[in-house]
C-alpha cells in the first residue's frame, strides 16, 4: 500500500471530516458523543452504525464494518486505497502530492492514467460511430434485439468500424502512442515488424466500466455469422476479465438486496431495459473468486441463470460451488425451454421473469435437478443410477438440507425412504453415536468459547496500548517476556503500525493511522478501540489478567498438540506424557495466582 506524506494525509483528513462525508450517504443523528443512523453496508431497521466526530472513525454494531474516511469512501465507492485517496483530495480541491514515497508507483499511476484515458476515449470514439452513418448495420442489429436509444446511450454501446486502423490513427491524432493504444488492448502488432492494426473491425462494441466509472476494456460482438461470436480485451495492466463483472458499475451507490448473474453482455442490457436493473455478467469466463469477492462488496444474495445449453448448464455448476464458498446465499433461476435471460424476458416481460426468481432452487435442489435430467427415470436401471448418484452428493450436504433431499430422492426414485437415508449415510444414530456427537457439540462449544475469550483479551490489549506510548511499551516488552504472541494477525500489523508511530512521536492521529491500514485491518481493530474509552491510561490490571489469558490458551493449545499427537509406540511416548504434566502444572498455577 502506498505511503502518502503525513503532513499531506493530516490535511487530506481534517478536511474530509468523517461526519460530514457520511452524511452525504447516511442520515446521521445525535445520540451522546456520537452520530447514529441506518448502516449502507446491511439492510436494517434499527439505527446500528455510528460515527464518533472527535476521533473521526466509524462503526457499526451490526456487521461489525469499520474504519476512518478512508475506509468508508472504499467501501462505499467500491474503490480501491489510492482511488480512494484521490476521490477525498478531489472533494476537497487537494492535489497528490508528487512526493510519494514509491517511484514505481507513481510511474505505473501515470501509465495507467494514459490507459484509462485511451480507454475513455476508445469508448467515446466507438460510440460516435455506432450514431453516424457508418453505424447503420449495427443500429439495425441492436434495434432488432429490442434496445432502443435511451438504452444504447444508457450502456454507451458503440460500432468498430470496418477498417484496420480507424481507431489507431483517431487515437495518435488525440496524442496516444501506438504503444500505449496497443498496452490498452485497443490495437495488435501486425506481422509485418512495425506494423499495427486495430483490435476491434465491423463489431458492436461493449464498454466494460469499473464501479468507480473508468472504462477498462471492450467487449465487441459480431453482428452475423462467423466466429469468434464474442472478443473480449485481454488482460492489460487496467484490466483483467477475472477480477470484473460486465454492468458492476450500474450498481454503484444503490442499496440492492441481491444480485443477478447472467453469462452475456445482451442478458443484462435486454433484463435493464425491461426493468430488471441488477444484473451482471460475467465476462465470458467461467465465474471466479475474485467475481465472488467483488458481488460480495454489494449483497450477500446472488441468484445465477446462464443460458439453457450444455454449456450454460456446466458453467452454472461450477460457478455456484465459487459462489457458496464465499459464503454467498444462492438461488438458481431456472428459465423453461432452455430460453436464456435475454430471449425470455423479451418474450415474457419483468413480471414473468420475477416470478421465475420467486421460484429459484436451492443449491442442493439445483444439483439434484441435473442429476435428474442425465438420467431416464421412466427405467429401473436409471432410477437405480439416479438415487446412487443423488445420494452420493445428499451425503456432503448440512443435516437440514439432507433431511429436505432425502424425500424427493425417494419420491423420483420410487424407492423407500429407509433405503435413501441409509444410501446416505443418514441412518439414526446409535445411543454409542449420539452420545459421541453430543461430546463433540461439548467440545466444539467449549472450544467457540475460548476462540471469543482470547478475542476479548487480545482487542482489550489493542485497546490498551492506542491509548499511549507508555502503555504500548509495556504491553509489547510483556508480551515478549512471557513469550506471548497475538493469534489475530490484523492485531499484529496494527500494533506493528502502532509502535512505529510511537518510535516517531509521543501522541498519535488514530483516524490517520487507521486510515494508512487495510479494510480487514480496520475492521478487526475498531472493535478495540471503541473499548479505550472504558480504560484508564494508568490502570495496568486489566491488562495482566488479558496477558494471562493469553498465556493459559497457548498452554492449553500445547497440551491438546501434545496429547494429540502421542502415540504409546513412539519412542519419546514418556518424554511427551511428562511435558504435558509439567504444562498442567503451569496451568494450574498460572490460573490461580
Amino acid at each position: 500500500m502506498p505511503m502518502f506524506p503525513d503532513a499531506w494525509m493530516a490535511e487530506l483528513l481534517s478536511r474530509n471530516d468523517i461526519v460530514s462525508v457520511v452524511s452525504e450517504y447516511v442520515r446521521l443523528s445525535a445520540k451522546g458523543r456520537r452520530m447514529w443512523g441506518c448502516c449502507p453496508f446491511h439492510h436494517e431497521k434499527t439505527p446500528s452504525f455510528s460515527v464518533t466526530g472527535d476521533k473521526q472513525l466509524y462503526y457499526c454494531f451490526g456487521c461489525h464494518a469499520g474504519g476512518s474516511v478512508v475506509q468508508f469512501v472504499m467501501e462505499m465507492e467500491k474503490l480501491q486505497y489510492t482511488e480512494a485517496i484521490k476521490f477525498l483530495a478531489q472533494r476537497v480541491g487537494m492535489e497528490l502530492p508528487n512526493d510519494v514515497d514509491d517511484e514505481k508507483l507513481k510511474n505505473e499511476r501515470a501509465k495507467k492514467e494514459r490507459l484509462y484515458a485511451a480507454c475513455k476515449e476508445a469508448a467515446r470514439f466507438y460510440h460516435e460511430c455506432l450514431l453516424s452513418n457508418m453505424g447503420k448495420e449495427a443500429k439495425e442489429y441492436l434495434a432488432k434485439r429490442g434496445l432502443d436509444a435511451k438504452t444504447v446511450k444508457r450502456f454507451g454501446l458503440g460500432y468498430a468500424p470496418d477498417s484496420w486502423d480507424s481507431l489507431l490513427l483517431h487515437l495518435k491524432e488525440k496524442g496516444f502512442t501506438e504503444n500505449e493504444i496497443k498496452d490498452a488492448g485497443l490495437a495488435l502488432s501486425g506481422k509485418k515488424e512495425g506494423s499495427c492494426y486495430d483490435t476491434y473491425r465491423n463489431r458492436v462494441i461493449f464498454p466494460i466500466i469499473a464501479p468507480n466509472s473508468r472504462v477498462l476494456g471492450f467487449g465487441a460482438r459480431i453482428m452475423g455469422k462467423g466466429e469468434p461470436k464474442y472478443l473480449n480485451t485481454g488482460d492489460t495492466l487496467i484490466f483483467n476479465k477475472r477480477n470484473n463483472l460486465y454492468a458492476i458499475n450500474m450498481q454503484k451507490g444503490k442499496q440492492i438486496n441481491d444480485i443477478l448473474i447472467v453469462e452475456g453482455y445482451m442478458d443484462v442490457i435486454s433484463l435493464y431495459k425491461h426493468g430488471v436493473e441488477n444484473a451482471v455478467a460475467s465476462l465470458g469466463t467461467a465465474l471466479t473468486q475474485q467475481q465472488a469477492r467483488l458481488i460480495k462488496r454489494y449483497t450477500n444474495k446472488v441468484y445465477i441463470c446462464y443460458d439453457g445449453d450444455a454449456a450454460g448448464q456446466n458453467a452454472m455448476l461450477r460457478g455456484l460451488d465459487i459462489l457458496a464458498k464465499e459464503e454467498l446465499k444462492v438461488r438458481v433461476v431456472v428459465i423453461p425451454g432452455g430460453l436464456d435471460p435475454d430471449e425470455y424476458v423479451r418474450k415474457n416481460g419483468k413480471d414473468a421473469f420475477e416470478s421465475l426468481k420467486d421460484k429459484a432452487l436451492t443449491l442442493p435442489a439445483y444439483k439434484l435437478l441435473c442429476i435428474e435430467r442425465a438420467c431416464d427415470l421412466n427405467t429401473d436401471e436409471d432410477r437405480e443410477e439416479y438415487a446412487k448418484k443423488a445420494c452420493a452428493y445428499v451425503s456432503t450436504i448440512e443435516p437440514v438440507e439432507k433431511e429436505r433431499c432425502i424425500s424427493q430422492i425417494a419420491r423420483k426414485s420410487g424407492l423407500s425412504r429407509e433405503t435413501i437415508m441409509s444410501q446416505c449415510g443418514a441412518t439414526k444414530s446409535s445411543k454409542k453415536e449420539e452420545t459421541f456427537v453430543k461430546r463433540g457439540n461439548r467440545r466444539e462449544k467449549k472450544d467457540d468459547e475460548s476462540v471469543q475469550r482470547r478475542l476479548k483479551a487480545e482487542r482489550m490489549m489493542v485497546a490498551y496500548m492506542s491509548l499511549s506510548k507508555d502503555n504500548a511499551m509495556y504491553v509489547m516488552e510483556k508480551m515478549a517476556q512471557e513469550d506471548v504472541q497475538f493469534e489475530n494477525e490484523a492485531f499484529t500489523e496494527y500494533a506493528d503500525a502502532l509502535l512505529m508511530e510511537y518510535s516517531e512521536k509521543d501522541v498519535i492521529d488514530e483516524a490517520r493511522l487507521l486510515s494508512t491500514q487495510s479494510a480487514s485491518v480496520a475492521e478487526a481493530v475498531l472493535p478495540a478501540l471503541q473499548l479505550s474509552d472504558e480504560l484508564s491510561d494508568s490502570s495496568r490490571d486489566i491488562i495482566e489478567d488479558c496477558m494471562k489469558t493469553m498465556q493459559a490458551d497457548a498452554i492449553r493449545a500445547r497440551i491438546l498438540e501434545i496429547m494429540n499427537g502421542a502415540d504409546a509406540q513412539m519412542p519419546d511416548f514418556a518424554e511427551r506424557l511428562m511435558e504435558a504434566e509439567k504444562l498442567k502444572k503451569q496451568l494450574s498455577r498460572l490460573l490461580e495466582s
